[in-house]
């Protein structure tokens, strides 16, 4: 029977970050956006869009939220647990990192200069 990929895993620079389940890719590539006339669709036009990973990190007491709101030219994997794994090169934090303390969390946003399947 065929797995379904359920969860992954994202390491930066070859260090694992203790996240939760779920993290969220995209690939990138071309976005299409229909262009409109009096008469319909008249056809479309592309607009470039980076790749991006979202991680719901936990957050210990040895966790440097500092240190990861810095990340710049990193390389982040992105682990399948079917086996794929998908790498962003020169990745970066696309925003501060705000830390629920309630929760124990905090989200990483990253984008990149490109992303392979590898």
């Amino acid at each position: 029977m065929t797995q379904i990929t359920g969860k992954a895993t994202v390491r930066v620079d070859g260090e694992e970050l203790l996240s939760e389940v779920g993290a969220t890719l995209n690939v990138g590539g071309v976005e299409r956006e229909a262009q409109l006339g009096p008469r319909g669709v008249q056809g479309y036009k592309e607009n470039p869009v980076a790749p991006s990973i979202q991680v719901t990190v936990q957050h210990t007491g040895e966790t440097d939220i500092v240190q990861l709101a810095g990340i710049t030219a990193a390389s982040v994997l992105f682990e399948t647990d079917t086996g794929v794994t998908y790498l962003m090169r020169e990745a970066f934090v696309t925003e501060p990192p705000e830390l629920d303390a309630s929760a124990g969390t905090f989200a990483l946003n990253f984008s990149g200069m490109g992303l392979e399947r590898v």
